[in-house]
């Protein structure tokens, strides 16, 4: 079931290129998009806990708060914007697979702090899913512009993205439940991306355009969905599989992007998408074993 919560969790961001591509239609900045999703999600989650569970909206302890600060502001808000500064600084395929390294710096983080052994299994399926990545976003198949500091940037990207699996570890091994940590990120997400935007203007740009259906199922479909099922998941799986598990993501949209908006299709790319299918069932059966 754990498998099953990370896949959903992976095919929900794999959404986020649909949604972004009608939202930048209309005149709204990646930092604008962040805040709206930051601030539906903070809302539906506090009234899904409430209703469900309000105890879980309290904090254990107010140290626990540290946990929270980490998933939503070190690892949300700072990888969101290092991945779209990598885009402006080298290409979108570039930034996809820095993004993507983030499994293997989850892996190295769970060794060093949670004792994970590095076994061969992990070493093979960590090489397929970041050459099926690679394969996927097309880099191979033209010309890229390089800057030393859109690399670092890239970089920076996959371990910010990394350190949300680390993070929610700690808050589960601390007893929070996926409610209450998704609650949490995005509640420090939101209070930090505020004074990053001007709400007011944001706001009343989404009511002049009547665009709150869209702006909501923006926030359910990528943001509520599968942060909530991806820490469930975490909960049953390792870090270091959840995270290789999630990389699902980029093939559902290079998929979308062949079916909804025609993009070329290729051996390459087709080959990619079998190698990171294929290291989701590899980790899943040696899972099982």
């Amino acid at each position: 079931m754990s498998y099953i919560l990370v896949l959903i969790a992976g095919v929900s961001w794999g959404l986020i290129g649909v949604f972004t591509k009608a939202i930048d239609a209309l005149g709204f900045t990646e930092m604008q998009m962040l805040f709206v999703k930051g601030v539906l999600a903070t809302a539906v989650l506090l009234v899904i806990t409430f209703f469900k569970d309000k105890s879980q909206l309290k904090l254990k302890n107010w140290k626990d708060i540290r946990y929270f600060v980490g998933t939503g502001i070190i690892s949300f808000t700072f990888f969101s914007w290092a991945y779209m500064k990598a885009v402006n600084l080298t290409s979108l395929g570039v930034a996809a697979v820095l993004l993507y390294t983030a499994p293997t710096f989850v892996m190295l983080f769970s060794i060093l702090l949670f004792g994970e052994k590095m076994t061969k299994t992990k070493g093979i399926v960590l090489l397929m899913t970041f050459v099926g990545c690679i394969l996927v976003t097309g880099l191979l198949e033209g010309g890229a512009a390089f800057t030393w500091q859109g690399i670092a940037i890239g970089l920076a990207s996959g371990v910010g993205y990394a350190l949300y699996s680390i993070f929610g570890t700690y808050a589960i091994r601390a007893g929070y439940g996926s409610l209450t940590i998704s609650f949490y990120t995005f509640l420090m997400a939101t209070i930090t991306m505020t004074f990053l935007v001007e709400p007011i203007a944001v706001v009343s740009q989404i009511n002049e355009m009547g665009q709150w259906p869209l702006a909501v199922s923006f926030a359910l479909l990528t943001t509520v969905v599968p942060y909530l099922s991806y820490t469930k998941g975490l909960s049953g799986l390792p870090a270091s599989k959840a995270s290789v598990t999630a990389t699902i993501e980029p093939v559902v949209a290079a998929i979308l992007g062949i079916v909804v908006f025609h993009e070329g299709v290729s051996m390459l790319k087709l080959t990619g998408i079998v190698l990171v299918l294929s290291s989701v069932v590899v980790m899943s059966r040696q899972e099982q074993k």
